[in-house]
């Protein structure tokens, strides 16, 4: 299956998650407020807080974390050398949908794809 990428060599970390909270993504999975993040061996870490998860994303190569639109809507979201948000399980309509909105916030992202 083929994953799209959004990568965003020109903004950090921070300014990508503003954007995303503006448009209304959150850290806390709003069926049950927790806060998952994966490290970058891909094993699955409950978060104590947004700052901890900002902390996470910024300070962690390879780690991501999950935000969360809907109870059944999420994106998974890296910073590695540039943030990456990961379009897992996004109908084409909702990643075009969102890429949208992004590029309408000011954002620049260049879309990959992970075969």
């Amino acid at each position: 299956m083929t994953k799209e990428i959004a990568n965003f060599p020109q903004e950090s970390c921070a300014h990508l998650l503003e954007v995303l909270h503006v448009l209304g993504w959150e850290f806390q999975n709003p069926s049950d407020s927790r806060i998952t993040g994966w490290s970058n061996l891909g094993e699955e870490m409950t978060l104590e807080s947004p700052e901890h998860a900002r902390q996470v994303l910024e300070a962690s190569v390879g780690h991501g974390v999950q935000l969360w639109e809907a109870p059944c809507q999420d994106l998974f979201i890296s910073c590695n050398e540039y943030p990456r948000i990961h379009f897992d399980g996004f109908t084409a309509k909702e990643s075009s949908s969102l890429q949208a909105a992004l590029r309408e916030h000011g954002l620049t992202l260049e879309m990959s794809w992970d075969y």
